[in-house]
């Protein structure tokens, strides 16, 4: 590519060295036929307005084949690099979109694990908790089935003791009246006997029941 530029460039300056030639060449020229004239020559050769059809045509030519030269050798360098840069950018282009669509995918992919995380961890507190409940209510069933059974046992061991209780008093009762009977038989007894046997029985009594 840089070769095909200096070549460019050394045409370029073919052409003007070859019009500067020519442009002296017709001056010298023009000087033997215009030698009375020589002032109104040079006026005439120093206009830079002045149009050359010569030299117009030989750069013309020169254009051409420079531009001749540079779509066959430079052009399908060019037009192959151009294409390449394109598929180079629209390969740039399809990966990143690419890559932003895996962004996404895995984006979509995270958030959803994260949602069925937090469903998982409502589930289980929901299940703790109905655990909890259920805990807490055979805890309490419990409590009061030991407080009920409890309270029946004291009450049947209060309702035994109260029966041996009477029980007690009542063969206790029952020796001592017979006790008594059997001393009224034996002897007789005055109103003062009678009250200090009555007495002893009932001291025996309150002892029995101690």
């Amino acid at each position: 590519m840089r070769g095909l530029v200096w070549l460019a460039i050394c045409a370029i300056a073919l052409t003007v060295g070859g019009a500067g030639d020519a442009y002296a060449a017709a001056a010298e020229g023009d000087h033997g036929h215009h030698d009375l004239g020589h002032g109104n020559a040079s006026a005439m050769l120093e206009d830079p307005s002045e149009f050359r059809t010569d030299l117009a045509v030989y750069t013309f030519v020169v254009f051409l084949l420079l531009l001749a030269i540079l779509g066959k050798f430079a052009w399908p360098k060019i037009s192959v690099a151009l294409l390449e840069r394109e598929k180079r950018i629209e390969a740039n282009i399809a990966a990143a979109e690419a890559k932003h669509e895996e962004s996404k995918r895995l984006l979509a992919a995270h958030e959803a694990k994260l949602a069925s995380a937090a469903a998982e961890v409502r589930a289980l507190l929901e299940e703790a908790r109905r655990d909890a409940e259920s805990t807490k209510d055979e805890i309490i069933a419990e409590a009061r089935a030991g407080a009920r059974a409890e309270r029946d046992r004291a009450v049947r061991e209060i309702e035994l003791a109260s029966d041996h209780a009477l029980k007690n008093i009542a063969e206790t009762s029952a020796n001592l009246a017979i006790e008594l009977a059997g001393t009224v038989i034996r002897e007789s007894i005055n109103p003062a006997k009678q009250q200090e046997l009555v007495r002893s029985a009932l001291s025996k009594l309150n002892a029995s029941n101690n």
